[in-house]
């Protein structure tokens, strides 16, 4: 645990001297720190991690590589073309952090309104460490980010072509088009938070069976699950997200950006509840969820600057780390080892 820990630990530090000394806020340091740490880690760190690195550790001539009709051609060209040159996973796991981290700074650079504490909620609740399991979904939601001020500019066209571009990572990235269109209904947002929810309750059990039915690759998705980890993070999320928004109806705030960031966060979590009473595996469908609550990165300090208290403040980023401990338990992420090329002794 300790190296994640030392990891915020240096962010935080970092962050908070660069913008106290030069008044602009860190962006390269904290990105080559975060890019650094996910890359030279070992492909045993992570559930799935082993699954990803399989071609490079067995050493696969790329001119035998085959392209398989069942996987997205965005992640196999990406792996195909790291393997013409190398079989060190450490490229597949750097190339790809490029991609995520530098995605979601970008955005917070541009969006959030307290960026370091957007970057602690970014790694203390999980948004960092998730593709440290789900390589191919992390990187399809990190270019679902970016994708955002288009949603909230409505300019459909140039969000639809972000979204395509990360269903070529993982084809669960189309699901955002919809909800572009549910965003701008216009409705309250406790009507269509209630659309949400039981739409899903009645068509979730038949599309998890039906993808199990239909491709391999996601027949897990319908097993029952027993890990705690998938219910502490939606009961946890549904927490903040309630919470979002009795502060939006109490506050009646008026913030354009804050209105469509917390429809995407209720929403994640209305699509998800019925998926979790169905007790299906975490690991499957339940992983949706991230591609909405990351918004809370950018709700929260909102909220944090409108009550302007320095003790609230505090407090928030101390159950923040207590919740990261929490976490970091599950899905395979401890120990933390090194690749093996990295090792000195």
């Amino acid at each position: 645990m300790l190296p994640y820990l030392l990891l915020l630990g240096f962010l935080i530090f970092w962050i908070f001297l660069e913008k106290k000394s030069l008044n602009r806020n860190a962006f390269w340091v904290p990105f080559f720190v975060l890019v650094l740490f996910s890359s030279i880690r070992s492909y045993l760190v992570g559930t799935d991690t082993g699954n990803y690195t399989s071609d490079f550790r067995n050493l696969i001539d790329s001119n035998y590589y085959i392209f398989r009709s069942d996987l997205e051609y965005g992640y196999q060209l990406l792996e195909y073309s790291i393997l013409k040159f190398t079989h060190n996973y450490f490229w597949l796991f750097f190339v790809s952090s490029v991609i995520v981290v530098g995605s979601y700074l970008y955005i917070f650079r541009k969006k959030s309104e307290d960026y370091l504490l957007s970057v602690i909620i970014f790694v203390s609740f999980g948004f960092y460490l998730f593709y440290f399991n789900g390589l191919r979904q992390g990187i399809a939601m990190a270019i679902v980010a970016l994708a955002t001020p288009y949603l909230i500019n409505k300019n459909f066209l140039k969000y639809t072509l972000i979204i395509i571009l990360a269903s070529s990572f993982h084809k669960s990235a189309l699901i955002m088009l919809l909800f572009y269109l549910i965003i701008h209904l216009k409705f309250k947002i406790e009507f269509k938070t209630l659309a949400v929810f039981l739409g899903s309750f009645l068509l979730s059990n038949i599309v998890i069976k039906y993808l199990a039915s239909t491709n391999e690759k996601y027949s897990s998705y319908a097993e029952v699950s027993e890990s705690a980890g998938g219910y502490l993070t939606l009961f946890f999320y549904s927490f903040i997200s309630i919470f979002l928004y009795l502060f939006y109806k109490k506050y009646k705030i008026e913030n354009p950006e804050y209105y469509i960031l917390l429809q995407l966060s209720l929403y994640g979590v209305a699509l998800l509840i019925p998926v979790a009473l169905l007790a299906t595996n975490p690991s499957g469908p339940q992983r949706l969820l991230f591609y909405f609550v990351w918004a809370v990165s950018l709700l929260i300090p909102i909220v944090i600057r409108k009550i302007n208290n320095k003790f609230i403040y505090f407090i928030f980023i101390l159950l923040a780390l207590i919740y990261y401990t929490m976490i970091l338990g599950f899905s395979n992420l401890m120990p933390y080892r090194l690749n093996e090329i990295f090792r000195i002794f």
